[in-house]
């Protein structure tokens, strides 16, 4: 490839201005016109410059005097923002209506590598390959290629980055081995590192250093070492110790990535106990920008798991893990089978035991799993965290506090969780505040891809977030699973979004305006889940957030926190940055907590699933500062049976809607109303439907239905039955608490429940049908609006009219027509009344965009 002349040699001397309003003197323009108005939206005015329309490029003579050419500047996305590429557009004369824009790569480098023909030859055929930006007749499409061809540039820089930094590990190495001599230790300072070591450094008497086997992660190889201490002090001369090492100094990121230890009753852990004692000592932190360095991050976590305390544990990061291999460290001694046990590992770091020396104790490419991981089962046991995220990092309470999370079904600890406070929060509001500044400005591409990472991760780990889901909330596994295929269905549907997140340009009454409206991501966002949905509440409100460019703050619910977590886990490995996604976990501070999220201004929407009256509350909280709000308050939902129904399909259609997570849905039926003629066939048909189910543990294959998420639930469920019975209503099934552990209710057929009984006023929660007769199709439609909310509202009828008439009538946000189940990652779900404001799935993205218009005087 030959290289390109200077650009500032070929740049127009006019103006952008005057460029742009001589290309509008030609037929035909306007599409090109504005075009280039919204790149000047979006990429400023300086980062494009007009070029002459007679200069040579690479020898050959531009041959058509009509083409227009004009020279873009882009920054490369974070971690690469200091380096730039120049790309020329040139724009046929027939473009757009008959001709494809070409682009060329003026930068003759990208960062210290030279560009080289392949990469050359790649951005030349956008436009014209199946590897391109697809292009079709009267379409403008200079954007989607210029940031096709940022990405293109990036992979290729980054490929450069990795393979040149292991290649000269490599070559030293072969080097020093040829010498045929062993290098004596000495220290080698790092970039920036003023330290003056006068002597070799020694290890504290008494201290030994475990080295673990090196685990090779596509682009790095991770080693971790650990030690016993017994006083802070000692620990900025282990550091010392092993940069004495060349093999450790020369890494690319001799980091520390996680330690703990407690001396006497003080806890140290993290990077202020770093700094504390080590003030003679600058070290880098690795912040994983890869974020494709997974094992690293496990690896780091290695005492968390083990929980044990006075030890130290340095990872050291060693980048093109692919190129350098695990014969790097072929000095390492390996451990046999029996150490991969974590018995043997807490052995090794707190017993008395013999130690030898590069003992290798970690095998495979996980972290050990966590102390309550038996409890879960998991096939990934990684997956399971029990602290808060912020900014990328796994925190406890700075108070120490704890929450005990339980199984509903079995009344037994899982693990506890974070009793984080107001103080955390503000944390996880600036860190998100603070990513969006780099993440807004991501392309839509780049997010898409992300997503769709992420929703090929929790497809992998489906069955252990399924388990996850069943031991925290209770529902049947078979029930857990359809969650998790739900809950993803959200990444994937707001993946495909976040490509269509249209701008528009409107038509204006003078020639001298152009009207061009942009969509941009509104800005951090608080997301607060219930429990009942520990996955899909997540999903359905975390996927729009990140599609459009927003970041987020979760406070997942306190009974069901882990599949939260597990999520942004998953979130982790797939690649999403530091502070793009924080979860603070709180019970007996929520109140504040929730203050905070509603009304912190760095934040810029609220996002909230729970009660009603949870939801004026922050709604009245998130008024103080005018923020944008989505709330899916609750329901209380109709269920119409008419005469003319198909009456085996409306059982089947009841058992799905009202029973399913034992009746603890938003949009299940409550009231069941069925017209009288059809009144005792129907009722006895569920209840024997019913009485088939089999209630229990839901990790029990036989199992259909599982408990009540605690003893508030069945309490109030308990309650709804009492009063029905003494108005007059008769039990045809269940009716009462299934004693002995674990939070159950049989499920239950009230038959002739009364029109003033509570659970016609209230939502149940709960598996309960309360069946009301009813007369006439207007009787109906009365009843079934007599309430303050309206979420969701199902019947069956064969009447095609009836069927408008009804669907049309019915105050609800959903209806469901001889249909129980109406949930989907595409439709806008959401209420109407006391049920909420904003919809969410479907074009729910909307609700996390600011519409701006920009009008250009031309």
């Amino acid at each position: 490839m030959s290289s390109l002349p200077d650009s500032s040699s070929n740049r127009a001397d006019i103006s952008l201005e005057d460029f742009i309003a001589d290309i509008a003197t030609r037929p035909d323009s306007e599409a090109i016109t504005s075009e280039l108005d919204v790149l000047q939206s979006i990429y400023g005015d300086e980062a494009i410059r007009p070029w002459r329309p007679s200069q040579e490029v690479n020898g050959d003579k531009f041959h058509d005097p009509e083409t227009i050419r004009y020279e873009v500047t882009l920054n490369l996305p974070s971690p690469h923002e200091d380096d730039t590429l120049r790309l020329l557009v040139s724009l046929p004369s027939k473009y757009p209506s008959e001709s494809p824009p070409q682009l060329q790569l003026l930068s003759r480098y990208i960062g210290p590598f030279g560009v080289d023909s392949e990469l050359f030859g790649s951005i030349l055929r956008t436009f014209i390959s199946v590897n391109g930006v697809d292009w079709t007749p009267d379409t403008v499409c200079v954007f989607d290629g210029l940031e096709n061809v940022v990405e293109r540039c990036v992979r290729w820089y980054e490929d450069r980055l990795s393979a040149q930094t292991a290649n000269e590990l490599l070559r030293e190495d072969a080097k020093e081995h040829a010498a045929g001599e062993a290098e004596p230790a000495e220290t080698v300072p790092r970039k920036n590192d003023n330290r003056v070591v006068e002597e070799p450094v020694s290890l504290p008497e008494g201290v030994v250093i475990y080295e673990a086997e090196p685990i090779v992660d596509r682009k790095s190889v991770f080693a971790g070492r650990a030690c016993r201490i017994t006083h802070p002090s000692q620990v900025p001369i282990i550091l010392s110790y092993l940069l004495s090492d060349r093999r450790i100094a020369k890494a690319a990121h001799p980091v520390i990535n996680a330690w703990r230890c407690t001396i006497g009753n003080t806890v140290h852990q993290g990077e202020n106990f770093f700094f504390l004692t080590t003030t003679h000592l600058t070290f880098q932190t690795d912040n994983d920008d890869d974020t494709e360095t997974a094992a690293g991050g496990r690896l780091a976590h290695l005492l968390q798991i083990l929980d044990v305390d006075n030890v130290l544990v340095i990872v050291t990061r060693y980048w093109g893990g692919t190129l350098l291999g695990p014969d790097r460290f072929a000095d390492f001694q390996f451990a046999t089978s029996s150490d991969m046990r974590l018995s043997n590992l807490h052995r090794l770091l707190t017993a008395g035991a013999p130690r030898l020396q590069h003992q290798a104790f970690l095998r495979r490419p996980y972290a050990m799993p966590h102390r309550h991981a038996s409890t879960f089962g998991l096939s990934d046991p990684t997956l399971l965290k029990t602290q808060g995220f912020i900014n990328g990092q796994w925190l406890d309470a700075k108070d120490g506090g704890s929450i005990m999370v339980t199984n509903p079904a079995t009344d037994q600890e899982l693990a506890t969780i974070p009793e984080m406070g107001v103080g955390e929060t503000r944390e996880a509001i600036e860190a998100a505040g603070n990513a969006f500044q780099t993440w807004r400005k991501t392309t839509a591409k780049y997010r898409h891809d992300l997503l769709l990472k992420f929703f090929a991760l929790m497809n992998a780990h489906a069955d252990d977030l399924a388990r996850i889901i069943t031991l925290e909330n209770g529902k049947p596994l078979r029930e857990a699973k359809g969650e998790n295929v739900y809950s993803a269905s959200f990444i994937e549907w707001f993946a495909e979004e976040a490509l269509r997140t249209y701008g528009e340009h409107i038509p204006a009454a003078s020639n001298a305006i152009r009207n061009v409206v942009i969509k941009q991501p509104i800005g951090v966002v608080s997301i607060l889940t219930p429990w009942n949905f520990p996955s899909a509440m997540i999903t359905r409100k975390l996927g729009p957030a990140l599609a459009a460019g927003c970041t987020a703050v979760i406070k997942p619910p306190a009974e069901t926190p882990f599949s939260a977590l597990a999520l942004v886990e998953l979130a982790r490995r797939a690649g999403f940055p530091d502070g793009v996604i924080n979860i603070v976990t709180t019970q007996k501070n929520v109140a504040e907590v929730a203050k905070e999220m509603c009304e912190n201004k760095i934040v810029k929407k609220i996002s909230f699933t729970g009660s009603t009256p949870v939801a004026k509350l922050l709604y009245g909280l998130a008024t103080t500062t005018m923020k944008k709000v989505s709330l899916e308050a609750g329901g209380n939902a109709p269920f119409i049976v008419f005469e003319d129904a198909d009456i085996d399909k409306a059982v089947e259609g009841a058992i799905a809607c009202k029973f399913r997570q034992s009746g603890q849905t938003c949009v299940c039926a409550n009231r069941i109303y069925v017209q009288s003629s059809v009144y005792a066939e129907f009722a006895s048909r569920l209840a024997d439907r019913v009485a088939a189910f089999k209630v229990g543990n839901g990790l029990n294959d036989e199992i259909t239905h599982g408990p009540l998420i605690h003893d508030r639930a069945v309490q109030k469920v308990e309650t709804h039955v009492e009063d029905a019975v003494s108005k007059g209503a008769q039990v045809l099934v269940g009716g009462s608490r299934i004693e002995g552990a674990g939070q159950f209710f049989a499920p239950t057929v009230l038959s002739d429940v009364p029109a003033n009984a509570l659970i016609n006023d209230e939502e149940t929660f709960g598996p309960v049908a309360a069946l009301v007769k009813f007369e006439t199709e207007e009787e109906v439609i009365k009843l079934a609006n007599n309430t303050d909310v309206g979420l969701a509202g199902y019947f069956f009828s064969k009447d095609v009219g009836r069927v408008w008439r009804v669907a049309e009538a019915l105050e609800v946000g959903m209806v469901g027509t001889n249909t129980g189940v109406i949930s989907q990652a595409v439709i806008p779900f959401g209420g109407v009344k006391e049920s909420g404001l904003g919809r969410e799935g479907g074009h729910g993205i909307d609700d996390y965009l600011n519409t701006k218009l920009i009008a250009f005087g031309i």
